[in-house]
């Protein structure tokens, strides 16, 4: 059954906060903040696996990563493991919600790091100009929700150290909880959630202030001023049985796609939605065997273009 709808992560997938035309009050902030650090510490092997291999990829001539930019930090789940995995480094966490900025703040003093991270508020692409420079700029989840994401990577490009890395997350396959054919609702519901999930995403997009339209991220780096050192789909699944936080974490994410897409789901879809999402249902994802997590993400590791 799918469930990754095109908007958080992380990422993203990140969070809807990035949204210009998107207002929320603070209790919700709050519920979005909570869901969006266990996604992401669910799904936390893309970060080490990311950081690993965009290491293979460095220039030979790169001084060690001392500074990075967290570009959409969120909830700082992913900042935390960038500087477990880089303990010489500084780095600035960049967010455009307070909620997400306190949460990264917490959790860097629970992980005994708050001196090596630094919280920066911005909704992008403004609020860059301040920021400095780094030898890694870190961007997962995060630039699907900017209206010109050609224009914001060419900034981001103007703050790498010479030899400095951007790597960009972003959507995969959409995300997998159940097998394609469950006892609830009509065949073909993942089907018909993922096509929404595509007209919502769209949408989205074509709402965001200053919006041009998107293609593949690579062409989008070198029309931006990158030359792309690698590009690969990277994998996280985890099986049935799975644990408590992943079995709640997959019932959040069908339950927050039931809400998103109230207004396009067909009434037997909205239903199976329903029973799969309530706790206290049976047929819920909270007492079905076989629920797992099959997720995916497209990773790109990339470097301004060197002038001859």
């Amino acid at each position: 059954m799918a469930s990754d709808t095109p908007h958080d992560h992380h990422d993203h997938q990140r969070h809807d906060h990035q949204h210009g035309h998107v207002h929320i009050g603070e209790a919700e902030w709050a519920a979005l903040a909570a869901h969006a650090e266990l996604e992401a510490e669910v799904l936390l092997q893309f970060v080490t696996d990311a950081v690993a291999w965009a290491g293979e990829l460095r220039h030979p001539n790169a001084p060690p990563v001392r500074t990075i930019i967290d570009i959409g930090s969120g909830p700082g789940v992913g900042t935390c493991e960038l500087a477990r995995l880089f303990p010489e480094a500084h780095i600035v966490a960049v967010d455009g919600s307070t909620a997400m900025l306190s949460n990264a703040r917490r959790r860097a003093a629970d992980h005994g790091v708050s001196d090596r991270i630094d919280t920066h508020l911005a909704e992008l692409p403004a609020g860059l100009e301040t920021i400095g420079r780094a030898d890694l700029i870190w961007a997962s989840m995060s630039l699907h929700h900017i209206g010109d994401e050609v224009g914001v990577m060419r900034m981001l490009r103007d703050h790498l150290e010479p030899h400095g890395q951007l790597v960009v997350t972003e959507f995969g396959d959409p995300m997998r909880l159940l097998p394609d054919q469950v006892d609830v609702g009509r065949p073909g519901l993942a089907a018909r959630l993922d096509a929404v999930a595509a007209s919502w995403f769209a949408s989205m997009r074509a709402g965001l202030p200053g919006t041009v339209p998107s293609e593949e991220f690579p062409t989008m780096l070198g029309a931006a001023g990158y030359d792309v050192h690698g590009s690969h789909l990277a994998r996280v699944h985890l099986p049935a049985p799975l644990t408590p936080s992943g079995r709640q974490f997959a019932l959040t994410q069908l339950q927050r796609a039931r809400a998103q897409f109230a207004d396009r789901l067909d009434p037997d879809d909205a239903e199976a939605l329903t029973v799969l999402t309530d706790p206290d249902h049976p047929s819920s994802l909270l007492h079905r065997d076989g629920v797992f997590v099959d997720a995916s993400r497209r990773v790109m590791v990339a470097s301004p273009t060197e002038v001859e």
